[in-house]
């Protein structure tokens, strides 16, 4: 009797690894079965502040973390789906301080556009597939602009500063949708 059940639990367990199992798979298959939304549907929008960190601000501290909360607002008349993965695979922050670009402090951006790193993003059961109503609007994701966790810059210094941020609607490849432009200043 214990041999039937050790040879169920071994086809179930081959099963499985051949065919999409779980709940990142049925969201999945449940997203992809939703009629596609035009991009231009969803609207990014930045802010400085907000959600967990409190009220927006425009003015940090020299080496006070900037936290960047993400909202994204359905404009249509139909549900739109969208998806979080990683930071680091959906966004591309674009600051620039008194009117020149920062380059990235790293080359992490560039690595990420890799077949093998998309397709283990494809793989993996951190995607998350959500849904917006038509109008909703929702705080979907957030970052820090700070040298803890992904360092996309080095310690910012005294002067102002603009951010827009390019957002992958897709969980780890597609095209970037531009958000609202944020302005901020750190001080000594």
């Amino acid at each position: 009797m214990g041999k039937i059940h050790l040879f169920a639990l071994l086809m179930v367990s081959i099963l499985c690894s051949l065919w999409p199992c779980g709940s990142s798979a049925r969201q999945e298959k449940a997203a992809a079965a939703e009629a596609p939304v035009a991009e231009s549907s969803i609207k990014v929008t930045i802010a400085t502040g907000g959600g967990l960190y409190g009220p927006v601000k425009s003015q940090f501290k020299v080496g006070e973390d900037i936290p960047v909360v993400i909202s994204m607002t359905n404009t249509g008349d139909k549900p739109a789906k969208y998806c979080r993965s990683t930071s680091l695979l959906q966004n591309r922050p674009q600051l620039k301080k008194d009117g020149q670009l920062i380059p990235y402090l790293t080359n992490l951006t560039r690595q990420t556009d890799e077949v093998e790193v998309i397709q283990r993003c494809e793989r993996s059961a951190a995607r998350q597939f959500n849904q917006l109503r038509p109008k909703q609007t929702k705080v979907v994701d957030w970052f820090k602009i700070s040298l803890m966790g992904i360092a996309w810059y080095g310690p910012l210094q005294p002067g102002h500063y603009e951010l827009v941020l390019m957002r992958r609607l897709e969980c780890c490849q597609g095209p970037l949708v531009e958000s609202n432009t944020v302005t901020f200043d750190v001080v000594p």
